[in-house]
C-alpha cells in the first residue's frame, strides 16, 4: 500500500540472525570438516557464514605435489576473502594453516597482515589460535608439545618451524602422510589413536593437531580424559580464538579444556 506510514524502524542495528557477531569462515574446496566442526560450536546469536577457496582436488605422493597444491590454495584465498566481504563480517576465521600457503614464519605473518588490511577486520588462523590457547593453558614457551598432522614432510617442517621460532620444544611431530587433500577428511579414527598414543610417550605439555580437514573436534575431548593433558584440536581451537577476539566467552564443552576458558 502507497504512502502507508510506519511507526517501527525498517533496518535493526544488527541482523536478527547474528545478533552477537557474523563470522566468516574460509575453507578450501577439498574441505568437508572445517564447517560442521565449527558449527557444532556456534553460540546462540552468532551466524558463520562460509566461502571457498578453489583449490584442486589431486595426488600429493612427495613433497612437491604438496608444494603445488600449496600454491593453487594461495592463489585462491584472495578471491575466498573477497566473496565474503559484502556480507560485513565482523571477524574471519581461517579454516586452513598460514603455514600450508606461505610456510610458516614472518611469511605467514605478513600474509595474515595482509588479509587484515584487506578485509578490515580481524582474522583468526591456526598459527595465533594455538600460541594464544597453550598460553590460556598456562603453557609458555620453553614447554613441551607433540604435534599430529596429515601432512607430508614438508607440511610437518613449517609446523615444526613456526613452533619452535615461538619458543616451545617440539617432542614428537606424526605426520599421517594423507594421499591427497579430499583424503585428509577419510583418515581414521584408529590410526589418530594410535598416533596420540605415540605422541604422549614424548611426554608433552600438550599435543596439538594441525590440519583442518582431518575430523578430530570430536576425539580430541575424549584423548585429553584418557592421556591426562591437553589435546588441541585445529578447528575448535581456531573457532575459539575468533569468538574471544570479538568478546564473546561462552563455554564451548566440545572444544575440550580450551572451550572452558575465556
Amino acid at each position: 500500500m502507497e504512502g502507508i506510514a510506519f511507526a517501527t524502524p525498517l533496518l535493526s542495528p544488527r541482523p536478527p540472525l547474528a545478533p552477537r557477531a557474523l563470522i566468516g569462515i574460509i575453507a578450501p574446496a577439498t574441505n568437508i570438516t572445517v564447517q560442521p566442526e565449527m558449527e557444532a560450536l556456534r553460540p546462540p546469536g552468532v551466524c558463520n557464514q562460509h566461502a571457498r577457496i578453489a583449490n584442486p582436488e589431486q595426488a600429493i605422493m612427495s613433497d612437491r605435489d604438496t608444494l603445488a597444491v600449496r600454491e593453487a590454495m594461495l592463489a585462491g584465498l584472495q578471491a575466498a576473502v573477497d566473496s565474503l566481504l559484502p556480507c560485513r563480517p565482523d571477524h574471519l576465521v581461517l579454516g586452513v594453516m598460514a603455514e600450508q600457503f606461505a610456510g610458516g614464519g614472518a611469511a605467514g605473518e605478513a600474509l595474515l597482515q595482509g588479509l587484515r588490511a584487506r578485509s578490515g577486520v580481524g582474522v583468526s588462523d591456526w598459527s595465533s589460535a594455538m600460541l594464544a590457547a597453550l598460553a590460556a593453558l598456562g603453557i609458555a614457551p620453553g614447554g613441551r608439545v607433540a604435534v599430529l598432522t596429515p601432512f607430508m614432510p614438508v607440511g610437518d617442517q613449517g609446523v615444526r618451524r613456526f613452533l619452535e621460532g615461538a619458543g616451545y620444544v617440539v617432542s614428537g611431530i606424526i605426520g599421517l602422510r594423507a594421499p591427497s587433500a579430499c583424503d585428509i577428511a577419510r583418515i581414521s579414527p584408529e590410526r589418530q589413536i594410535e598416533a596420540l598414543r605415540a605422541l604422549a610417550a614424548t611426554e608433552p605439555d600438550a599435543i596439538l593437531q594441525a590440519g583442518t580437514n582431518m575430523p578430530f573436534a570430536a576425539l580430541a575431548p575424549e584423548a585429553e580424559r584418557w592421556l591426562g593433558r591437553p589435546v588441541l584440536a585445529a578447528n575448535p581451537v581456531t573457532y575459539w580464538h575468533g569468538l574471544r577476539a570479538l568478546g564473546i566467552r561462552d563455554p564451548l564443552p566440545g572444544a575440550g579444556r580450551i572451550g572452558l576458558l575465556g
